[in-house]
């Protein structure tokens, strides 16, 4: 109560600051939005987002790559089998000796691991060991590991046909310096994560935040980093990735 009335005191200040005496109408903010506070309709929200996706799931694949392509991803589309052998040719051309991956389920299922064996390449799997050192101990070595890694793979939690871009959930496992630090990302994405719009995905993580009462933090990644002077010259690569793959599994 306390909070609403400072609330509320305050925008009655900043009301006649602005000589405005009568108190501004109630906005009612229409239930399909990712502001409702409503569970259902959060869920029906998200029930209608999934039906969505799996009735143009091959219309948003095609926009996806078009919007990818154009905000500076590098994509391929594969099945399984040859996600990892693409991977790993990455890898080989790029002759990189350090992959480090995350935990995401994704990675396992199209045999990282066994497409990386026999070669000169080292690949590290981000994840905390329970039976290990202090968690804290285990960050800074992964933190270690990620500034002088060659590439960085991972899953991702949904990828947004309209704007090109992944959105990355912060988890057990799932570290977003994986996708910022090595010089190179590859994101590999599942048909099923390919939500139309941010609408789509903003109201698919309020529904999970009226679920939980909480949420980590999540990065939306459109493209190779880039940075411009003050003389607009594009430099690729200063704060994040220079190369960036996109992986969409059909």
């Amino acid at each position: 109560m306390e909070q609403n009335g400072n609330r509320t005191e305050f925008l009655e200040n900043v009301r006649r600051a602005l000589g405005r005496t009568a108190p501004a109408a109630e906005v009612e903010v229409p239930d399909a939005t990712a502001l409702s506070n409503d569970r259902d309709v959060a869920d029906r929200r998200v029930e209608a987002i999934g039906q969505d996706i799996d009735s143009r799931a091959d219309e948003l694949i095609e926009e996806l790559v078009v919007s990818a392509e154009a905000a500076g991803w590098i994509v391929r589309r594969a099945d399984s089998s040859d996600a990892a052998a693409y991977i790993r040719q990455v890898a080989e051309t790029l002759e990189s000796t350090s992959v480090l991956r995350s935990d995401h389920a994704v990675l396992d299922e199209i045999g990282l691991e066994a497409a990386l064996e026999g070669t000169a390449i080292g690949l590290q799997r981000i994840t905390h060991d329970e039976s290990g050192p202090s968690r804290d101990v285990q960050r800074a070595k992964f933190r270690e590991d990620m500034i002088v890694a060659d590439i960085g793979v991972t899953g991702v939690s949904h990828a947004i046909a309209e704007t090109g871009s992944v959105s990355i959930a912060a988890g057990r496992g799932v570290s977003r310096l994986i996708s910022l630090l090595p010089p190179v990302h590859i994101a590999v994405v599942r048909r099923d994560q390919i939500v139309p719009s941010l609408d789509e995905l903003f109201s698919l993580r309020r529904s999970e935040f009226l679920e939980n009462g909480s949420l980590d933090y999540t990065n939306i990644i459109s493209g190779p980093s880039r940075s411009a002077d003050i003389e607009q010259t594009l430099i690729k690569g200063m704060h994040g990735p220079r190369e960036v793959h996109m992986v969409i599994l059909e």
